[in-house]
């Protein structure tokens, strides 16, 4: 079978990071900084401060720029649903813009329709690794004296005119989750112009129990999940993700599981010295992802429709998302039965207008049902994805 998403991990990481672990001479915090230094270089950024999730990075940003209760916040339509209600819990009123039905992104267009009198900020989100028009967005936001936060947890990587993704709003959050481009098993970072801001998330992190729970499950899960594709016994679970009967219950089973392995820890040194390492193999394995997307995209038959990437940008291609002239979730099905996995629906991202209750973001509502996530990961081959894109042209 071939999986839509592979972890990124290199042969002996297993033990090396279990050996970090109990190695004493390991726990040297000054590694962090170093991974915090080595990031805010990539980003062309003075600073940068880790922290235990994105999300919670996220969170201490909202605070220290003061956006609260009775503050407008413009979020993507199509995004993570989960992220939606902690934002909610600090008083904040979330206002959906629609997306651009090529880019899958918002637009500095969609945006200014929702700016209100109450708006104070605009969370900018590079989907599935494409930037969006950051340089459209922040234009509109100092205009309107407004606050940008860009939402970078796809897009490591990502860059606008040469410039990386992450360093043109107010703030910045990156992921280092699994199956994100740099994978740590867990962790995010911060970027911000305001030190008050990196000084607040290496504090948070800095007051979090030390402990390598999560770490250990998450590299476990990893191990585990890739020997069932191995051995293809990952078939009946992704039949019953796929079944429109069962998806419910497999979908309340995944973040259900996700939750209960969540344990508040620092960001450990042990992470860090493993997102040190990743770091210098990145480069190479962007451009291996680029070719591999570039290869797919020359494949498939001009009905389907890949995300449209911006001129003068570059993607990471954390997923590569087409547009199918069709539902996608049938075709995922016929896809998955000739031992290809891909995601369709709410396994890529949420129709976060419907969740917040608008009814007004055409293109969100459209994409939703016809986006296809199809194989993209570190160590994808050209034979794989000329496989894929031949079955696929066959079935749309």
């Amino acid at each position: 079978m071939i999986p839509r998403r592979w972890a990124q991990m290199e042969p002996g990481e297993y033990a090396e990071v279990h050996r970090w672990m109990k190695d004493a001479s390991a726990q040297d915090v000054s590694i962090i900084r170093e991974w915090e230094d080595r990031i805010a270089a990539f980003i062309g950024m003075p600073a940068a401060a880790a922290v235990n999730s994105g999300r919670q990075g996220f969170r201490i940003v909202l605070e220290r720029l003061g956006i609260g209760a009775g503050d407008e916040m413009i979020v993507p339509a199509y995004t993570l649903g989960e992220m939606l209600p902690f934002v909610q819990s600090l008083g904040v009123t979330l206002v959906p813009a629609d997306i651009d039905p090529d880019t899958f992104n918002i637009t500095p267009q969609t945006v200014a329709r929702r700016i209100t009198a109450k708006t104070k900020a605009i969370l900018a989100l590079h989907i599935f690794g494409a930037p969006c028009d950051i340089e459209g967005i922040l234009a509109l936001a100092e205009g309107q004296g407004l606050l940008v936060i860009e939402d970078c947890a796809h897009a490591l990587g990502a860059t606008v005119n040469g410039k990386p993704a992450g360093s043109f709003g107010d703030a910045a959050f990156f992921s280092f989750e699994v199956t994100k481009m740099v994978n740590t098993f867990g962790g995010g970072i911060v970027i911000a112009r305001d030190d008050a801001i990196i000084e607040a998330t290496r504090a948070f992190n800095t007051a979090e129990p030390d402990g390598y729970v999560s770490l250990s499950r998450k590299l476990d899960g990893t191990l585990v999940e890739q020997g069932l594709f191995r051995t293809r016994l990952m078939y009946l679970p992704l039949y019953l993700l796929a079944s429109p009967r069962w998806q419910p219950l497999m979908n309340r089973l995944y973040r259900g599981s996700q939750h209960t392995q969540k344990k508040r820890e620092r960001y450990s040194p042990a992470q860090a010295r493993l997102g040190l390492k990743k770091m210098d193999t990145l480069p190479e394995r962007l451009e291996l992802r680029r070719q591999r997307a570039g290869l797919l995209t020359s494949l498939l038959k001009k009905e389907i429709h890949p995300q449209k990437i911006l001129e003068g940008a570059e993607s990471t291609f954390y997923f590569y998302v087409a547009l199918m002239p069709d539902p996608a979730a049938p075709i995922r099905q016929k896809l998955l039965l000739k031992g290809i996995d891909a995601g369709a629906g709410n396994e890529i991202m949420d129709n976060c207008a419907k969740q917040l209750g608008y009814d007004d973001c055409p293109s969100v509502n459209e994409i939703f049902d016809r986006a296809l996530a199809l194989p993209m990961f570190d160590g994808l081959s050209e034979k794989a994805c000329e496989h894929v894109a031949k079955t696929l042209n066959r079935l749309v």
